[in-house]
């Protein structure tokens, strides 16, 4: 009886334990962050401060994850060709992946991890209520995976699901949060910001958007079990459309084809 009792109790405490947790991070969704031309690039005037809330941002959901009993986190430095974090300022159980450029398959393979974390996220271009809201860069008017619309949180999702592995938390502004739902009606969103005019925000302090995010990386990783990947059925066609220069010449169109939504990327990514 003893035994038995030992084993579902094991059984139950694997469901969660051991997860191996990858975080992709932006920057334009981190709390306190709004202003194009001051807060999202090197050089600008308050760029610092944003690669210290975001890295507060992080390591809140690093350490969120190895308290719910997370054993491996990986992060992608996903903002700007990977120059917004370093490796002595995040939490030091992680493991960083930086460089450029990105590989079609975002650094994922065939289940290699059991759940995909967003940290800093924005929403996809044209999305309501989105906060610096864009799709690969502000030139980018649309991008459709087989018809339907998606950002980068569903370009991510769809390589991830094709490695059969399912995105589960995601922190950005509310915009973004409404927009993984989409996608995975179970995922453990934090607002940490929302549209509050036309190009004002409203943030939580940084101490409650961290506060929440650690306590929705650890909800995701206690139940990692629940979730499942989002999956692309073949073929996989991918419609990039782009802004018009003027208002005389139409925007730009280009489509990628593959059999699977990671051949469609390489074909875009010409690997």
């Amino acid at each position: 009886m003893v035994r038995l009792q030992f084993l579902a109790l094991l059984l139950v405490t694997n469901l969660y334990a051991g997860a191996r947790v990858f975080i992709v991070t932006d920057m334009e969704g981190v709390g306190g962050v709004n202003n194009a031309d001051e807060q999202i690039l090197p050089g600008q005037r308050r760029y610092e401060e944003s690669r210290h809330l975001l890295t507060g941002e992080l390591n809140a959901a690093i350490e969120g994850a190895f308290a719910a009993g997370a054993t491996e986190v990986v992060v992608w430095d996903g903002h700007d060709g990977s120059r917004s974090l370093s490796i002595d300022e995040i939490d030091s159980r992680a493991k960083l992946i930086q460089g450029r450029p990105t590989p079609a398959n975002y650094y994922l393979s065939d289940r290699a991890y059991d759940g995909i974390f967003f940290v800093g996220q924005h929403a996809m271009a044209g999305a309501k209520g989105g906060v610096l809201a864009h799709s690969q860069s502000f030139a980018v008017e649309r991008i459709t995976i087989n018809g339907r619309a998606v950002g980068e949180i569903g370009q991510v999702a769809a390589v991830a699901g094709y490695f059969h592995i399912p995105v589960v938390m995601l922190a950005g502004d509310q915009a973004a949060c409404d927009e993984i739902r989409e996608l995975q009606p179970k995922a453990e969103t934090v607002g940490v910001k929302r549209l509050a005019g036309k190009g004002s925000t409203l943030s939580l302090s940084h101490a409650d958007a961290k506060a929440e995010i650690g306590a929705a990386a650890g909800r995701a990783v206690k139940r990692i079990s629940e979730f499942t990947p989002w999956k692309i059925d073949s073929p996989v066609e991918m419609v990039f459309r782009f802004h018009p220069k003027d208002k005389e010449t139409p925007g730009r169109t280009a489509v990628y084809k593959g059999q699977t939504v990671l051949e469609a990327y390489e074909a875009w990514l010409g690997k």
